[in-house]
C-alpha cells in the first residue's frame, strides 16, 4: 500500500498535461473497457490555466511522463470542448498508453471548421484523421478522439450496444463534484500494469487487487494540489482494502513516534481487532472459526500498527491501548541493551507481523523490541529503534515540526489507512527507472517537504483524502534530528570532529577508536574508510591544501608520526614521517602569507622540529630547544605587517620569536600558566594564569596582570573577540554570567559557521549536550543527548546547521539542527 500516494500524485501530473473537458453519464459508455485511468473536467480552459500555473506541476516539467503527456494534448489541440469531457488512458504497450478523448459535439467544437456539421448529418459516420496522428468519430452527437482508430472501430462495431457497464464505475462516477478541477478515476484492475509501468523499481506494486475504483476531485491553485473523493471495493472480492471493512478509524498516533528524518510512515487503524481477524478470514477465504494467528494477544492490544521507514531500515509501531496487556503478551523477551535508560529486547516473531497485517503492510520479521510510552517499537535493526528512541526523547518527530504541520492540518485525525512520505528525502525518485532518476536528480521540490494520504472506512467505501503542499520559505522546524548514530568496532577515545569534504563543501566526521584506527563518516553516517595508526591522534586533525588545488588533505600527529592523509585515506608521499623520541604535542601548522606554503611545527618535550610542505626540515628555523617542557603547540599570529611565533613553556617562560625562531619581544617575567594557550586580542598577546588571572603582553614586551571574569580553575574558551568561561555551575560569555545546571562539563568550544558562533559544552554526568549562540543564549530544544564535546558546522554546503558527539562508548552520533 505505501506507494499509493505515488500514483495519485503523479496522476495529477498526467492529468496537469492532458487538460480535460467534462464529461456526463450520457458518454461514460464509450469508455474504453481497459482503461486504467479517467480523468473528468468540467471547465477544460479553467483546468488548463490551473495546471499551468502550479508550481509543483512546472517543477515537474522535465520528467518523462509529463513529456509524454503534453505531446498527447496536443494530438487534440485543434478541439474546444464545451462542458463534460473525458481523457481516457488505456494499456497499448509496455510503457506506453493510447489517450482518447470524449465530449459532446457542439457546433464550434473544431477551432475554424464547420466539419462538424457535416459530419452530424452524416448517417453513416466515418473515423477521420485529426492532424495526422490521431483519430476521431463524431458519433450520435458525441466527439470521441484517440491516438488508436482501433478504439474507434470498436465504437461503430458494437453500435447500439453499451461498450462500457461498469457499476462501480457509476457509482464512483456520480460521487465526483461538478464544481472540482478535475477529477480522476483509477481503474483498480489495470492499476498494477499502470504502476509498473510508472514505477519500475519499487519492490512492491501498490495498485496490485486494492480496489475497484478509485475516484478523487482535485483542487488545485498556484503552490498546493488537494485530492478528495472515495475508494470502492467489490464485494467478494480479494482486493487488499477489503481488509478495512467494518472497522471504525483511530485518532492515529503514529507521527508522535516518527522521526523527521524518515522517510516515509505508514499505519492502519482499528477499534476491534476482532473485526479485524474477521476480514482478513474473509479476505483469505477461511472459516473463522478455524482461523488462528500467532500473537494475537499482542494485536489486539494495539489500535494503530505502522511501519517507520528510515534511511537505515524499519521500525515496525504498535500504539498500545494497555501497555499492560502489551507488557505481559511480550513478557516471554529477554533484555539484551540499554540505550538511553531505554531497555531493547531479544524476540523472535517470526512471520507474526506479516501474517496478521499482510497485504495491507509489508511488515518484516522484527528480532528486536523497545518500549516507550505508550508505543511498541520492533526492528531487525538496533540502530534504527535507537534512531526511533533517540528522535523521540529529543522532539525531533513529525508531530513537533513546523513543516509537517500546514499537511498535517489539511488530514482527518482519525484514519484508516495513512501514508505520510518526506519529499525532502528523495525517496520517490528510487522508484522510477534509471532513465527517469537522471531526470528527477536535478528536481528539488523546494518547499514541498511532504505528501499526505489517508482512507476512511465509512459504510461502503473509503474516503480518500491526499495533500501535497509548499510550506512558506520562512517555515522551518526549530529541533533537533538525530540523522545518523554510526557504531564503530571497538570503542571512541577521539572526540568526533567535523572536516571539511572539498567535493561538496559539506562536513563528514573523523574519529579513532582504542585500536588507533581512524574512520572517517559522511555527514548521512556512511563509513567511507578505515585506517590503522600506530598510535592515538593529539590534539584535532587539521586540514592543508597541499597542492593547492583546492583538494584538502587531513594532518596530525600521534607520538610517533607525522601523517598527511588523502580524501580517500591514502598516505600522502612523503609522509608519514616517524620520530624516534615521542612527540607530546599536537601538530601546529603555520602559513605565514595564506599561500598554502605550509610550515609543519613538531614538539618533542622541549624540542622543536620544523618542516616544509615537502618533509624537508627547514634550516632557517633557529629555534631548537626551550629550558623546559612546551606546554602548549606553538603558535603563529600576526599584528601589523609582522609575524609572531609564541612558545610557552613549563617553566613560566614566554618566547615570542619572528619566522627564523629568534627573539622578536623579550619577555622577562615568568607567567603561572593556566590551561589557555597564547591568543591575539588587538595588539595584544594575552592568555590566563592558573589562577584565573588576565595576563596582557604588548609588542614591547611589557607584562601586565589583571583580575579577569575568571577564577581559578576556570575553563576557557577563546575565537576571535569571543571569550567563554566555564565554572561550577557558571558560564561566562563576555562577562555576562549565567548560570547552568550542576554537573561535570567538558571545556567549552567555539565553533565559528558562516557569519555565527556557536559555544558547545556536554555535562558528561546528565549525558547532555548544549549550544549556545555567541551571546550566550541557549539553542531551543537543547540539550540534546550526547556524552563528549560537540563540534558544530554546517553540515551541507552553507546549509543543514549540525553537530556530532559521542553516544554510547563506540558510537557517533550526528545530529542535524533545524
Amino acid at each position: 500500500m505505501k506507494p499509493f500516494l505515488y500514483i495519485l500524485f503523479s496522476l495529477v501530473v498526467l492529468a496537469s498535461c492532458d487538460t480535460t473537458p467534462k464529461a456526463s453519464s450520457s458518454i461514460t459508455k464509450y469508455i474504453p473497457r481497459k482503461a486504467a485511468v479517467v480523468i473528468k473536467t468540467n471547465d477544460f480552459k479553467d483546468f488548463k490555466s490551473a495546471l499551468v500555473n502550479n508550481d509543483l506541476i512546472q517543477e515537474l516539467a522535465p520528467t518523462a511522463l509529463y513529456k509524454t503527456l503534453v505531446k498527447g494534448q496536443t494530438l487534440f489541440k485543434d478541439i474546444q470542448p464545451d462542458g463534460e469531457t473525458l481523457l481516457c488512458y488505456t494499456k497499448l504497450g509496455r510503457n506506453d498508453y493510447d489517450i482518447s478523448m470524449i465530449t459532446k459535439a457542439h457546433a464550434s467544437l473544431f477551432k475554424g471548421d464547420s466539419l462538424l456539421m457535416k459530419e452530424a448529418a452524416l448517417k453513416d459516420p466515418t473515423i477521420k484523421t485529426l492532424g495526422g496522428t490521431a483519430h476521431y468519430l463524431i458519433y450520435k452527437d458525441i466527439l470521441i478522439a484517440s491516438t488508436s482508430k482501433i478504439l474507434l472501430e470498436n465504437v461503430l462495431r458494437e453500435d447500439n450496444t453499451n461498450i462500457y457497464e461498469d457499476d462501480l464505475f457509476e457509482k464512483a462516477y456520480t460521487s465526483s463534484s461538478n464544481s472540482a478541477t478535475a477529477s480522476i478515476f483509477i481503474r483498480g484492475s489495470e492499476g498494477a500494469s499502470l504502476y509498473k509501468s510508472l514505477f519500475p523499481n519499487a519492490t512492491a506494486n501498490a495498485l496490485k487487487n486494492s480496489f475497484s475504483w478509485t475516484a478523487a476531485d482535485v483542487d488545485l491553485d498556484n503552490n498546493d494540489i488537494r485530492l478528495s473523493g472515495v475508494a470502492l471495493v467489490q464485494d467478494s472480492t480479494s482486493q487488499r482494502l477489503s481488509l478495512l471493512k467494518n472497522t471504525q478509524p483511530v485518532v492515529n498516533r503514529i507521527a508522535s513516534i516518527t522521526p523527521t528524518a524518515a522517510t516515509a510512515v505508514e499505519a492502519i487503524t482499528y477499534d476491534d481487532w476482532k473485526q479485524f481477524k474477521s476480514s482478513k478470514a474473509d479476505f483469505l477465504k477461511l472459516d473463522l472459526s478455524k482461523y488462528t494467528l500467532a500473537r494475537e494477544d499482542l494485536f489486539a492490544s494495539f489500535s494503530e500498527v505502522g511501519i517507520i521507514h528510515l534511511p537505515k531500515g524499519k521500525v515496525i509501531v504498535g500504539v498500545s491501548t494497555d501497555i499492560t496487556v502489551t507488557a505481559n503478551a511480550l513478557a516471554s523477551a529477554s533484555e539484551k541493551a540499554e540505550f538511553r535508560k531505554v531497555s531493547i529486547y531479544e524476540i523472535n516473531m517470526g512471520s507474526a507481523f506479516a501474517k496478521a497485517y499482510s497485504p495491507l503492510l509489508n511488515l518484516s520479521s522484527p528480532t528486536l523490541y523497545a518500549s516507550i510510552d505508550d508505543f511498541y517499537l520492533f526492528a531487525e535493526n538496533q540502530e534504527a529503534l535507537e534512531t526511533v528512541i533517540a528522535n523521540y526523547q529529543n522532539k525531533a518527530t513529525l508531530s513537533n515540526s513546523a513543516t509537517f504541520q500546514n499537511t498535517e492540518s489539511t488530514l482527518s485525525r482519525a484514519s484508516s489507512y495513512l501514508y505520510i512520505s518526506s519529499l525532502g528525502s528523495n525517496a520517490y525518485k528510487e522508484l522510477a527507472s534509471e532513465d527517469g532518476q537522471k531526470v528527477l536528480k536535478d528536481i528539488t521540490l523546494d518547499g514541498y517537504d511532504y505528501s499526505a494520504l489517508q482512507l476512511i472506512q465509512e459504510k461502503d467505501y473509503l474516503l480518500l483524502n491526499m495533500a501535497i503542499l509548499k510550506n512558506d520559505e520562512a517555515t522551518t522546524d526549530a529541533n533537533i534530528a538525530q540523522i545518523a548514530n554510526v557504531k564503530l568496532s571497538a570503542d571512541i577515545t577521539m572526540t568526533p570532529q567535523l572536516v571539511t569534504n572539498h567535493r561538496t563543501n559539506g562536513k563528514d566526521v573523523v574519529v579513532q577508536d582504542i585500536n588507533n584506527t581512524l574512520y572517517l563518516i559522511s555527514n548521512a553516517g556512511k563509513v567511507l574508510w578505515q585506517k590503522d595508526l600506530d598510535g592515538q591522534i593529539l590534539g584535532d586533525v587539521q586540514q592543508i591544501d597541499l597542492y593547492r588545488n583546492g583538494r584538502l588533505q587531513l594532518a596530525f600527529t600521534t607520538p610517533s608520526s607525522f601523517y598527511v592523509l588523502d580524501r580517500n585515506g591514502k598516505e600522502v608521499s612523503p609522509y608519514p614521517l616517524s620520530f624516534k623520541d615521542n612527540i607530546t604535542q599536537p601538530l601546529s601548522i603555520f602559513d605565514y602569507d595564506n599561500n598554502s606554503n605550509y610550515r609543519f611545527v613538531i614538539v618533542q618535550n622541549d624540542k622543536v622540529l620544523m618542516y616544509d610542505k615537502n618533509a624537508k626540515a627547514v634550516s632557517g628555523f633557529t629555534f631548537r630547544e626551550a629550558g623546559s617542557a612546551i606546554l602548549y603547540p606553538p603558535a603563529h599570529m600576526r599584528i601589523g605587517n609582522k609575524d609572531y611565533i609564541t612558545i610557552a613553556e613549563n617553566s613560566g617562560k614566554l618566547h615570542i620569536l619572528n619566522r627564523t625562531g629568534k627573539t622578536r619581544i623579550d619577555v622577562k617575567e615568568k607567567i603561572s600558566f593556566g590551561d589557555t594557550p597564547i591568543y591575539k586580542y588587538g595588539n595584544n598577546f594575552e592568555t590566563f594564569t592558573v589562577n584565573g588571572e588576565k595576563v596582557s603582553i604588548n609588542t614591547s614586551g611589557k607584562l601586565t596582570q589583571s583580575i579577569s571574569d575568571f577564577q581559578s580553575d576556570s575553563k576557557i574558551a577563546i575565537e576571535d573577540k569571543l571569550k567563554v568561561g566555564l565554572r561550577e555551575n557558571k558560564l561566562v560569555v563576555n562577562g555576562k554570567k549565567r548560570e547552568i545546571a550542576f554537573g561535570t562539563y567538558t571545556s567549552p568550544s567555539i565553533s565559528s559557521t558562516g557569519k555565527s558562533q556557536y559555544i558547545a559544552i556536554t555535562n558528561t554526568e546528565s549525558s547532555e549536550v548544549y549550544i549556545y549562540d555567541n551571546k550566550g543564549v541557549l539553542l531551543p530544544n537543547f540539550p540534546i543527548y550526547g556524552t563528549s564535546k560537540a563540534d558544530v558546522g554546517f553540515l551541507q554546503s552553507n546549509k543543514s546547521l549540525g553537530f556530532v558527539t559521542q553516544g554510547g562508548s563506540n558510537s557517533v552520533l550526528i545530529y542535524k539542527i533545524n
